[in-house]
């Protein structure tokens, strides 16, 4: 099994997130499973070629997609879902409302993955567990600058939620942290612990 995160550079105008232009980064990720590859999430329009090259790095093609899970319906993660569909359109997409796909609920599972209802950044947020221990957490946290931080609280539909989320993910047995925003940081246990406690 590989996880091969996709990483995609997006410049916010100002004003979006704060008085300035801001560089940031978003990923999605492709997953190897016995039968194909899932892909997490579908970054902003004009991502394909991105992701073309990771599937190539992985010795795999559009037709290797199987499934397309969406963690939530923000435009930096669900942009590229119609071109992505153009080029892998056999894929079942799995998301939820406002979403046109199939409901992914919570504990169920799917690719070696298990579905966490983690709402508070958007109603219908979900974090995929690995069953190797890899928590794929969409927006629930982010790396700023080397440093695990809630999401934006202008992007963050409940913060109460949010926070209820963050204890859930916080009593799971994790071995490894993945952020759609920001690269991979060690430690991950123990970071989300001190975020969540601090």
């Amino acid at each position: 099994m590989t996880i091969r995160p996709v990483i995609i550079d997006i410049r916010l105008p100002a004003g979006l997130a704060g008085p300035d232009p801001m560089d940031i980064d978003v990923r999605c990720f492709l997953i190897t499973h016995p039968s194909g590859i899932a892909l997490i999430d579908t970054a902003t329009p004009g991502s394909t070629s991105q992701i073309e090259n990771a599937l190539t790095d992985l010795g795999a093609t559009w037709a290797d997609i199987s499934d397309i899970l969406l963690s939530h319906d923000h435009a930096d993660h669900i942009g590229g879902l119609p071109d992505v569909i153009a080029h892998a359109p056999r894929a079942t997409v799995w998301g939820n409302a406002p979403l046109t796909t199939r409901p992914l609920a919570d504990g169920g599972t799917l690719r070696g993955l298990t579905v966490l209802a983690t709402p508070g950044h958007t109603d219908g947020h979900v974090s995929l567990l690995h069953d190797n221990g890899a928590l794929l957490v969409g927006d629930l946290v982010g790396n700023t600058n080397g440093t695990l931080t809630r999401a934006p609280a202008p992007f963050t539909a409940d913060a109460t939620q949010a926070e209820q989320s963050l204890h859930r993910i916080c009593q799971l047995d994790v071995q490894r942290l993945l952020t759609a925003h920001g690269a991979e940081l060690p430690n991950a246990p123990e970071t989300l612990r001190a975020l969540v406690h601090a």
